[in-house]
């Protein structure tokens, strides 16, 4: 096999461990540096297509991260079909189905079918996301906003 046939499966396996890195923070409901580890510093969390807020940077992120971990007990996110849909260079744009699941300190539930859409940039320090987007796969439940859109 070519270097650059290496080089491209190395590249991709990051990538989706940037994925798995981020939602293993998410789940731990308290793994803020984790989570906010896996951005740039200038990234855009973009949840408008599930009818939440965009928040941009690290100090957008931590704001909501920090509200959704206040408010949930549990979490748990499954990915599958992580697909690289691009990659040029130090620029990358993957996609990848996710099953996100968790219960609020309130006792409501919420259960999603989402599709993430991921944009990366190499950095000293690897691969980041610097633009993080889903959209719904399956008809959104209200407890999704009921839970995530107060404060």
């Amino acid at each position: 096999m070519s270097d650059d046939r290496w080089k491209q499966i190395e590249d991709r396996l990051a990538l989706e461990e940037v994925l798995n890195a981020y939602c293993a923070a998410v789940d731990s409901l308290s793994d803020m540096d984790g989570l906010l580890n896996c951005f740039t510093e200038d990234a855009v969390l973009d949840l408008s297509g599930i009818h939440l807020p965009r928040f941009d940077g690290h100090a957008g992120i931590r704001q909501f991260f920090t509200q959704v971990f206040a408010d949930m007990t549990h979490h748990a996110h499954f990915i599958s079909n992580f697909r690289v849909a691009r990659m040029d260079g130090d620029a990358a744009a993957c996609t990848a189905y996710v099953m996100g699941m968790g219960v609020a300190r309130d006792g409501q539930s919420v259960l999603v079918y989402v599709k993430y859409f991921l944009d990366y940039v190499r950095t000293p320090s690897g691969w980041k996301l610097s633009r993080f987007a889903e959209s719904g796969l399956m008809p959104l439940p209200e407890s999704l906003t009921g839970i995530h859109a107060r404060g």
